[in-house]
């Protein structure tokens, strides 16, 4: 008697399970986040949960299935969530109840269109799968637009502030946005192409879900490069346990932190390309080490972070100011290097030095020349 054998798994199957895990593994790890945190990235745990979800259902299934007709309402509920959880990240904006309301419609009509076809209310489809599945790309590519519009305003209402700096985590939501619109034209270019049988027929689930694993690498890549925008509490709270038994009390803190900030205003310690944490806490009167945790812990930076935005605090206004050239800005600041300034610039503006003041002078000197007069 012959045994008879499993067949053999699919490339389709192969790449599900692998986007599958990914995100499992995405989640385990926002999981892992303290209840603060996780409430932060809620929307993203539960993108990612769903992009999961919408794999295994995938998998569990076969076309015409009413499982697998889960797979549009479910995905339709990705772009409202990627939309939600890059401005929840900004300072400069905030969703309305309504607004989530308008921005699951899709998701809740489809949903609601599937339980009355399988509930024999409609005889008739209004609307196919496979239309429902073609629509989802465009749809997400829509929310994706509008969340880079929002981090656009932002980006411009912070350039506007004091001290013009950008938190971290607006770099790592432009990435996610621009990555994520890249796999999206791919995705909704292939299906404009194929309704002119331009390419021959291949897997197109193969294909569309190899790209979307890709896409997932990449935001693990880019994550594993820049943890802090996920583990920043646990960054401060593991800086609190270093430093519990330095002896810096909180009313200690307070005064060196006035005392620092006196000091960094009105002699300007950063401009010299020299500056150590040694010498810097030696000014203020503690040690390397409190200096340091009165860094951490208070200010939420380190020594090297902290100098630079100051330098590039002040760079920004030789840049507005004056006519000097961008390299003898970079060494009037304290940057020991063109390239130093170059990359501490464009992390608090995201863009060069040369660009930001063509951006940003020109209305500067116009307005100026304006409020002079004819005798100005």
């Amino acid at each position: 008697m012959t045994e008879k054998l499993s067949p053999p798994v699919s490339f389709q199957d192969l790449i599900l399970v692998s986007s599958a895990t990914t995100c499992l593994l995405f989640v385990f790890l926002l999981l892992s986040l303290s209840h603060q945190q996780r409430t932060n990235s809620r929307y993203l745990l539960v993108y990612l949960l769903l992009i999961g979800a919408v794999q295994l259902v995938d998998i569990a299934s076969k076309p015409g299935d009413t499982l697998h007709l889960l797979i549009g309402p479910l995905a339709l509920m990705l772009g409202p969530l990627f939309y939600l959880y890059v401005t929840s990240q900004t300072p400069c904006s905030k969703a309305s109840p309504w607004l989530r309301v308008l921005l699951f419609s899709p998701a809740a009509l489809v949903m609601l269109h599937l339980l009355l076809f399988k509930g024999q209310v409609i005889a008739t489809p209004v609307f196919s799968h496979n239309t429902v599945l073609h629509s989802i790309a465009l749809m997400e590519l829509i929310y994706v637009l509008a969340a880079i519009s929002q981090l656009r305003h932002t980006s411009h209402v912070l350039s506007q502030t004091a001290d013009g700096s950008a938190p971290v985590k607006l770099s790592w939501l432009n990435y996610l946005c621009y990555l994520n619109l890249i796999i999206l034209l791919l995705e909704t270019g292939y299906y404009i192409v194929r309704q002119f049988d331009v390419l021959p027929a291949m897997n197109s689930r193969a294909l569309l879900n190899t790209v979307l694993q890709l896409f997932l690498l990449l935001i693990a890549w880019r994550a594993a490069h820049a943890p802090q925008v996920i583990f920043t509490e646990q960054q401060r709270q593991a800086a609190r346990q270093k430093y519990q038994k330095s002896g810096l009390t909180p009313a200690l803190s307070d005064y060196y932190g006035r005392k620092l900030d006196t000091l960094i205003r009105d002699k300007q310690p950063y401009l010299d390309s020299e500056l150590t944490l040694s010498a810097l806490a030696e000014q203020v009167g503690l040690n390397p080490h409190n200096l340091s945790q009165l860094l951490n812990e208070h200010l939420q930076t380190n020594y090297h972070d902290y100098i630079n935005h100051w330098r590039v605090k002040h760079a920004t206004e030789l840049l507005k100011n004056t006519s000097r050239s961008v390299e003898e800005v970079a060494y009037d600041c304290g940057f020991g290097t063109r390239a130093a300034f170059y990359t501490a610039f464009k992390k608090h503006h995201q863009l060069t030095p040369a660009k930001w003041r063509i951006q940003f002078q020109r209305p500067d000197s116009v307005r100026q020349s304006n409020s002079a007069g004819p005798d100005g």
